[in-house]
């Protein structure tokens, strides 16, 4: 569940200190009253952008800190609280900065990349919390690499078995008897995996001369137990790569956002 884990940690800490100090942003905002109003050029502007700087950069130190298993620096779990929270909170910030002026620039593609950035790791850290906990592993289940070897095994035990039979019985194998090939694209077909029908089954195996049935019986419970080990691998890697694949969006805009931040920061001061 999304309030409990990393989003809540020490009862919501990073999410009270961010609503905390927008509140006391806006109302510095509110009260200042420059010569030519609200803008990224004022005192306040400066102070905001300069924040909003400093927030950014400490948030790209969260790759690192996640790979520094010795360090002292708190924990993963706070830090990745406080890179969601204070994320979220920069999205406020960074208006308050310009004064609410926006237009067809660098400044506004910094904040746009900053947008996507922050959007794309929302979209993370919500399916985090969402699925993680779905994954089978780490409830003591099969590991997919053990599901995917005993599926191997069925498939080499069902050929073994189908051998020098009958029409009949190679029907039923060839109705509920599938490949699995690991890949996007049998993730995106999950539901092409077949079903053991027991009830259909039954009257197929009627038609089985008598002589075969008792492999008939077995091949079915193979069968049954191939298209369960199946689903229950490509369930879990569509959801380790919806875990994954948000990635592929945030990183690159981080590095958009730095690149943008960085030419924001040398039109400002050489430009204006």
């Amino acid at each position: 569940m999304i309030g409990e884990g990393f989003l809540s940690y020490k009862r919501f800490r990073w999410l009270w200190a961010t609503l905390i100090f927008l509140v006391l942003a806006t109302i510095l905002y509110i009260f200042d009253a420059p010569p030519g109003g609200r803008n990224g050029g004022t005192t306040v502007g400066y102070l905001f952008g300069i924040l909003a700087t400093i927030a950014t950069l400490w948030l790209m130190a969260y790759g690192l800190r996640k790979r520094s298993y010795r360090s002292n620096l708190g924990t993963v779990e706070g830090w990745l609280a406080a890179h969601v929270w204070i994320g979220i909170g920069l999205l406020a910030l960074v208006p308050l900065h310009a004064g609410f002026s926006f237009g067809i620039n660098v400044h506004t593609l910094a904040y746009l990349a900053m947008i996507l950035t922050i959007a794309s790791g929302i979209w993370g850290a919500a399916n985090y919390a969402a699925l993680s906990s779905k994954i089978a592993e780490h409830r003591g289940a099969v590991k997919d690499s053990e599901a995917l070897e005993r599926i191997n095994e069925l498939s080499q035990k069902i050929s073994e078995l189908r051998a020098g039979k009958g029409d009949k019985f190679l029907g039923l194998f060839s109705r509920y008897d599938f490949d699995l090939r690991p890949g996007l694209l049998t993730i995106l077909r999950r539901n092409r995996i077949p079903i053991v029908d027991h009830l259909a089954a039954s009257a197929l195996i009627l038609e089985v001369p008598q002589g075969e049935r008792d492999d008939a019986i077995a091949l079915l419970g193979m069968l049954d137990q191939k298209s369960d080990l199946a689903r229950g691998l490509i369930g879990q890697v569509r959801i380790k790569a919806l875990l994954k694949i948000w990635l592929y969006l945030h990183v690159p805009c981080s590095f958009v956002l730095c690149v943008a931040l960085a030419i924001h920061i040398f039109s400002v001061f050489f430009f204006w």
